[in-house]
């Protein structure tokens, strides 16, 4: 069981939590449990479904052929088992995220059908990370698909599903939070860079070299808390979360500019994914009402 749980890699898990908690907040006085709870577990099941598909097909491709710490190149877990996994649990996340179309829309079969298909392009996105021969992951798109499933389709299509509405300063935390994943995923390629310039694969991170991924790490965190902070100004709801920010900013690049190992930057992999979390926890809890 051990080698499965290793292959689920929970530790991602709190950036897809994230944007659950933060669409289910944004709408006051409209929040629904069972909603929010299937929409996590629709959420977490589409997470562990694209870290198979990326076991899989990092080493189909030759990616991962040098690290032990994943399941099908260290040889824990079968390439058979490990494709069957990846159908049980795409089935698994269509099956939750039907009954939450049902539950939150009922006989709008308007609504029903648009969300089904998102659902769909979600699952196929999870798949096709670094699966098939044109695996966008492979083509420096990762980031794109990272910003819009995480940021846009989870805050916003989560917030969609309780009030039937989307206001335009939720598109604000959307597009922030969206940036603090983006940041978790560059954080993974410039672990990655050298030997994603070895095996060809097209990161931002292989591209821009270790001086340029960086940069482009601070603009992202500048750019996640300008526009939490200018939700705040102009909805006049005020938590610490720019604040937070600010200090996980600071102490994330200072360490990624000081890493020298593969620990170092899974360090970093981990505290920006738990700090981006705890972004959203701080969000919620109001300083005045």
């Amino acid at each position: 069981m051990k080698k499965w749980i290793a292959a689920f890699r929970l530790k991602t898990l709190p950036l897809a939590l994230g944007a659950i908690i933060l669409g289910s907040w944004v709408n006051d006085f409209s929040f629904d449990f069972e909603i929010f709870l299937f929409a996590g577990i629709t959420a977490i099941l589409l997470q562990i479904l694209s870290n198979l598909a990326n076991d899989y097909g990092d080493f189909v491709k030759g990616t991962d052929r040098h690290r032990k710490d994943r399941q099908l190149a260290g040889g824990n877990i079968s390439p058979r088992s490990m494709l069957i996994a990846i159908v049980v649990f795409a089935i698994g996340a269509l099956c939750s995220g039907i009954y939450l179309l049902n539950i939150s829309f009922g006989d709008d079969w308007n609504l029903w059908m648009k969300f089904f298909l998102l659902g769909i392009f979600s699952i196929a996105a999870a798949i096709l990370y670094t699966m098939g021969k044109k695996a966008y992951g492979y083509m420096g798109l990762g980031d794109v698909f990272v910003f819009i499933f995480f940021g846009l389709v989870g805050v916003l299509g989560t917030s969609y599903l309780f009030k039937q509405e989307l206001l335009i300063t939720t598109w604000l935390v959307a597009i922030g939070y969206g940036c603090l994943c983006v940041g978790v995923l560059n954080v993974n390629n410039i672990r990655d860079l050298d030997k994603d310039v070895l095996t060809n694969k097209i990161t931002i991170a292989s591209k821009l070299g270790l001086p340029g991924s960086i940069i482009y790490q601070t603009l992202l965190i500048i750019a996640a808390f300008l526009t939490f902070s200018f939700y705040h100004l102009i909805t006049g709801y005020y938590s610490l979360s720019p604040l937070l920010i600010l200090i996980i900013g600071f102490i994330h690049i200072r360490k990624l500019k000081e890493a020298q190992s593969e620990l170092d930057y899974n360090n970093q992999l981990k505290f920006l994914s738990l700090g981006s979390l705890g972004v959203v926890l701080v969000f919620i809890i109001r300083l005045f009402f």
